[in-house]
C-alpha cells in the first residue's frame, strides 16, 4: 500500500532552511526519492513542510537505509540540526485520493 511521509520543520531562519532544502533536493533526486511537494507556512516562512511518497513500508525503510549511508545526506542532516528548532514527521496512508 502506498505510504507518504509528512515532515514539518521550524528553523531559526527561512533563508538557512531554503538553502538546505535545495541541497537536499539534489540528494533526493540522486536516490529517486519521490518528493510530492514543499510548502512554507504563509504566516511564518521559517516553518516548512514537505511530503515524500513511497510504494510501501519496505520501500520507505530501504530508502532511509540508503540515505543514511550517503555522506552528503549525513553531513546536511547535521547542518539542518544546527538551524532547526522544531521537527516532526508523520507516516500517512491514503484513505481516499480524488
Amino acid at each position: 500500500m502506498t505510504m507518504y511521509m509528512l515532515y514539518r520543520s521550524k528553523a531559526k531562519s527561512s533563508e538557512e532552511l531554503d538553502e538546505l532544502r535545495l541541497k537536499f533536493e539534489e540528494i533526493y533526486k540522486r536516490h529517486k526519492v519521490d518528493i510530492v511537494g514543499f510548502w512554507v507556512n504563509a504566516e511564518d516562512e521559517s516553518e516548512a513542510y514537505y511530503m515524500s511518497k513511497y510504494e510501501n513500508e519496505e520501500h520507505y525503510k530501504r530508502t532511509v537505509a540508503t540515505l543514511r549511508k550517503d555522506e552528503d545526506y549525513v553531513r546536511l542532516g547535521a547542518e539542518l540540526e544546527k538551524t532547526r528548532v522544531e521537527n516532526e514527521s508523520k507516516r500517512l496512508i491514503p484513505k481516499w485520493i480524488p
